[in-house]
């Protein structure tokens, strides 16, 4: 293994940046079950036009029993774009350790395997210093070296291509307290919610301008993604189903849209790239999935609005800005304290008193 080095940002470092979202808004879904009290928000930037509805999905509840549920339980790190600040963090890596703790202690105990997709350095923070019991790891993003950091959604794109059965990712920011229907969830696919991707470019997906950059240059774009007609992507808050094939080979066109050399000209066209994560991710599993085929689409919300009405789902996911709010903060490291208090201990020791 490759010798890993961490290099931490003194007090005077520059702001991270922020792409995709309104960074004025600090948003979280089901925020309320790690911050009671705290206003519950609209919306995280997305544009509604007037009429649109989500597909119909189902909807995963309380006390849902699957005769097969998915059983493995994934996260992914590639640690560069989180090194070099691309996208969106949180304020410093003592709570991104917090998050990484919380997240896994608590799915670990709804789910019999756990499985990380990382690199080197990832493994140095989560296996060797968080301590964090995963039962799989792979170092397979080893292979992004070279890969441009704006592409944060990469390593969970490769990390979806890398499973061989049934599976849920969840991404670190996402927190499945206890309660939380594991037991049911069965679908095909599994997304956090649908959630509206309008063809008018007025919102942070513009799929518009990316099919028209590809062919402006010759390069690839799927066909899912050029006859889709929908208006309907997937949040991938968590993601992953029992149609594993299908899984992988969306994650393949989703790789071979960033990675392939035919598109780069497209996407030096539109750059800054963090702004097109969620549309090869995100956009086209919605796609994949709404675009001419029938498949089974199971969801915590039926709608993104669902997320900010309904707590019963016993989930949290710290969406953008959310990362960056004290009040979210502030009771991360209570529950992190009070309910993992030996991961809270090699946390503070690795990272000092916040």
């Amino acid at each position: 293994m490759a010798v890993v080095t961490f290099d931490h940002p003194g007090p005077n470092h520059s702001p991270m940046p922020y792409y995709g979202y309104d960074p004025g808004t600090a948003v979280a879904i089901g925020g309320r079950l790690l911050a009671p009290g705290t206003p519950r928000h609209a919306a995280y930037g997305e544009v509604i036009e007037s009429g649109w509805r989500p597909p119909m999905v189902r909807v995963v509840r309380p006390g849902d029993r699957a005769a097969h549920p998915i059983r493995r339980a994934v996260w992914s790190f590639w640690s560069t774009p989180y090194r070099r600040r691309h996208g969106r963090h949180w304020p410093s890596d003592f709570f991104h350790a917090l998050s990484w703790i919380l997240s896994f202690r608590l799915a670990a105990r709804l789910f019999p395997t756990t499985a990380l997709i990382t690199d080197d350095w990832g493994h140095e923070l989560l296996v060797a210093r968080l301590r964090l019991p995963f039962d799989d790891v792979s170092l397979s993003l080893n292979g992004l070296a070279g890969q441009d950091p704006s592409w944060w959604a990469l390593g969970k794109l490769h990390a979806y291509r890398e499973q061989r059965e049934p599976f849920l990712h969840i991404d670190n920011d996402v927190f499945l307290w206890p309660g939380f229907p594991a037991d049911g969830l069965d679908g095909e696919i599994v997304a956090q919610n649908p959630e509206h991707a309008p063809a008018s470019d007025a919102g942070y997906y513009r799929p518009t301008a990316v099919a028209a950059a590809i062919r402006s240059t010759g390069g690839f774009l799927p066909e899912e993604f050029r006859d889709y007609t929908g208006e309907a992507a997937l949040c991938t808050g968590i993601v992953g189903g029992t149609a594993v094939p299908l899984l992988r080979h969306y994650a393949d066109l989703a790789v071979r849209m960033v990675e392939s050399a035919e598109n780069q000209a497209a996407w030096q066209r539109l750059a800054p790239l963090e702004d097109y994560n969620l549309v090869v991710e995100q956009y086209l599993l919605g796609a994949l999935c709404w675009g001419g085929r029938t498949t089974d689409v199971q969801c915590v919300f039926g709608s993104q609005e669902d997320g900010y009405r309904e707590d019963d789902r016993r989930f949290t996911h710290l969406i953008a800005s959310a990362k960056s709010d004290l009040r979210y903060l502030n009771l991360l490291a209570e529950r992190v304290k009070n309910h993992f208090p030996a991961d809270f201990e090699i946390a503070r020791r690795l990272y000092g008193d916040q």
